[in-house]
Formats: structure tokens, sequence, C-alpha cells
């Protein structure tokens, strides 16, 4: 039998189907129609179609599998085709998955929410037990969706066995789409990121959160969550260490958060109009209003999840985005990437 990872081809997605294929496991990777396959390249598993919004499509990609691992999402805080079809994508997206899963005998779900979905406080990191208000969501289509999607996903624990991971901010090669992580990275690299904003954020590598996810699936409990994260950090140390592993300068200018929310609430909509990406969106500026920091002890002691220096993946990020000329030449000639003994 295979294992199903929704949402293959993205940067989750693919390095969990990497792990699963160390770990012997026979995969299946759906995508969607025309969607950019560069990260399955040369992976031996077999590919398939499927839309989280075509019903049937999904019963054909169950089939033959006792293992489901639902990755796929709208992993964006704006979206050309609206903030409603990013609600619908997540939302509709994962009762359509879970309705089509229970037509199948399936071993295991390992289902994933977001970091997104936890609630966060001003004086400790977040824990599992920790769950955002409705209001706090407001005018965020993405945390909104992936909370909501994640309380649905628990409505069929009596049917399915689920265990639900909450991955932080992913650092790591074959990001090309970016993620919002990987922009940051791109845009310093690039120099573009003339400032920061006072803000925090819990990070970890990619490929040992794709681990995750299958330890998730060997020792992760039913219906319980783990936060799938590692290093908590303000953008400001997280430049510094940028800068450090780069030999490129830091930013220096701590830009308001006020800022940063007239900047999103005036090219936002301008972007749903011509369908651009904003400068800044509405739910990044909202981002800014508290430090998603995380405490991930469950997921270390229960599931064993690991917790490799976070210079690793960023220097693998940087390296990546170096091949694949996504820096600008006269960019890539000022970086003199630092060697270390644990990174190979």
């Amino acid at each position: 039998m295979k294992t199903l990872v929704t949402g293959a081809g993205g940067l989750i997605g693919s390095a969990v189907a990497r792990a699963l294929l160390n770990d012997g496991r026979e995969v299946k990777a759906m995508f969607l129609p025309g969607e950019d396959l560069r990260n399955l390249k040369g992976l031996d598993l077999e590919l398939v179609e499927g839309n989280l919004l075509d019903p049937p499509s999904l019963l054909g990609a169950l089939k033959g599998c006792d293992k489901l691992y639902q990755l796929a999402a709208i992993y964006r805080h704006w979206h050309p085709q609206g903030s409603d079809f990013i609600r619908k994508t997540n939302i509709e997206g994962t009762r359509n998955i879970l309705d089509a899963a229970c037509k199948f005998n399936l071993d295991r779900i390992v289902y994933t929410s977001s970091i997104s979905s936890v609630g966060f406080h001003k004086n400790r990191p977040s824990t599992e037990a920790d769950y955002p208000d409705l209001k706090d969501c407001a005018r965020q289509p993405y945390r909104e969706s992936k909370f909501l999607s994640e309380k649905l996903a628990c409505e069929y624990l009596k049917k399915l066995p689920i265990v639900i991971v909450n991955p932080a901010s992913p650092i790591g090669e074959r990001d090309f789409v970016p993620t919002p992580t990987g922009r940051m990275i791109l845009d310093f690299l690039n120099g573009k990121m003339v400032a920061y904003v006072e803000v925090g954020i819990n990070l970890i590598d990619v490929d040992d959160l794709a681990k995750g996810f299958v330890l998730a699936d060997q020792k992760g409990r039913i219906g319980e969550r783990y936060i799938l994260g590692n290093f908590n950090c303000y953008l400001k140390d997280f430049f510094q260490i940028l800068a450090e592993l780069t030999g490129l300068k830091p930013p220096r200018f701590r830009m308001p958060k006020i800022i940063v929310r007239i900047i999103a609430e005036i090219n936002e909509p301008i972007s749903n109009i011509t369908k651009r990406e904003p400068l800044a969106a509405i739910e990044q500026a909202l981002h800014t209003g508290y430090n998603e920091f995380a405490d991930c002890s469950k997921a270390i002691k229960e599931l064993g999840l690991p917790q490799n220096d976070i210079r690793i993946a960023i220097r693998k990020a940087v390296k990546y985005y170096l091949e694949t000329k996504a820096v600008l030449p006269e960019r890539a000639n000022l970086i003199q990437l630092q060697r270390q003994t644990l990174i190979n």
C-alpha cells in the first residue's frame, strides 16, 4: 500500500515525500494540473493529479493508499484570486479530502494545520493548548482558514485516525516559489531588505520538519496536535545570522509597525486590481502585532522532533538561491558563504 502526499510539489510537501522515501515507504504524490514539479524530479514515486476543490479527483488519488498526509493548501497571505479563494481552498478543500478519506480504510492521516492556528501570548511561548480567538483572525485569510480547517478536521476524529501537525516557518532548499520565509531570505540576498520589523518567529529546517511529519505518523497520538518548530528569534536576529553567513550587511533601520500597516492598506487594494503581489499584504502587517514564539517540547519529547542548528537550514537556502540564479549577479558576487564544521 502507498502513502498519499497531497501538495507534494511544494517546499514542505516535497521534503515530506523525500522523508517518506528515505523511510522505505511507497509514495503517491498529488499535484495540481499544470503545477511546477521541479521539486519531485528524479524521485521514485507515483504522480497523480488532484485538486482539493475537485472531489472525484481525490477519490482517484486515494485509491490504493493506506495512509494520507494532507498538506495541500494555499500558503499565501494574499492571492490574485482573492481572499475568499484562500478560505474556500483551505476550508472546503479540507472537507473534501476528509470526506474522500472516509471512503477508504486508512491506517493514519497526518493533517497539516499551521503555527498560525495557534494562539499567541506576549509573555510566553505558545503551546498546543493555545488557540486564537476567531476575532483575532479578522482580515487574515490564511490564518483564519487554517484555524477553521483545523477545527473542521477535529470534527472527523470520530471517523478518521487523524494526527494534527502545526508547522512553524520552514527554511531550506527547493523553496522556489518562495514561501514568506524564503521571500525574506531572497529579498535580503538581493539587497531589497533595507529595514526590519520588530517581530518574532519560530523557524525550522524543512528537512527536520519533514521528519517530524513521519514521526507524527509513527508516534503521534490520534486526536493530538504537535507544533513542529525549533528556533524562536526576532527578525533582527534572523537577519544578523544571514549577515554572518553571507558577509552581507544586515538591515539597520527598524521600521515602525504602523508604517507596514499603511503600506499594506494602500498596496493590497491596488494589487486586488492589478493582480500583482503587494509590497506587503494586510495579513502580513497584522502579523506584526504578535510574536509567533512557540514551545515545541511536546513534539520533541513525544515524537523525537529533530532540533538541528537553524544556520544549517539558512545556509542551504542561500546556497540554493545562488545555484538557481535567483540572486542578482552583482549581489551574488558580494556573497562569501561561510563554511562551518556542522554544515556539509
